[in-house]
């Protein structure tokens, strides 16, 4: 059991790895990227945060699952933070190069007078400076 466990986390190691060398992902001007910085450091902040809580708590050894859950939120909100901060298209196109990358879904509610409330999804499918 242990030396599955091993295996896994090193094959893990390796697949994140290879991840982030990756040209694809880890542009500078990738969303992935921002994205996942944006998630590291609000996760950090968050294990910060959580580690203060634990000063006023009376027993704090028994109390450590409070870092994992301000970790937990800060990679969460910091992810939400960095997908909208950084709304991409599916194309864009910027000084003759043609770059791929995740679009960005917002939803919006749009309300209107006679039928009432409406939920419009929008996404960019290209941009560049033509």
């Amino acid at each position: 059991m242990k030396f599955a466990k091993r295996v896994s986390v090193i094959a893990l190691g390796l697949l994140l790895l290879g991840c982030w060398s990756s040209e694809c992902f880890a542009s500078e001007d990738s969303v992935f990227m921002e994205v996942f910085t944006d998630a590291m450091l609000g996760g950090l902040a968050g294990g910060l945060v959580g580690a203060a809580v634990l000063a006023f708590t009376k027993h704090p050894g028994r109390h450590l699952e409070y870092m994992a859950y301000g970790a937990a939120g800060g990679a969460v909100a910091g992810g939400a933070y960095g997908l909208v901060n950084s709304r991409g298209s599916l194309m864009e196109i910027r000084n003759g190069e043609v770059k791929f990358d995740v679009p960005i879904i917002m939803p919006d509610v749009k309300e209107s007078r006679t039928k009432g409330t409406n939920v419009v999804i929008t996404a960019d499918l290209i941009s560049g400076d033509f």
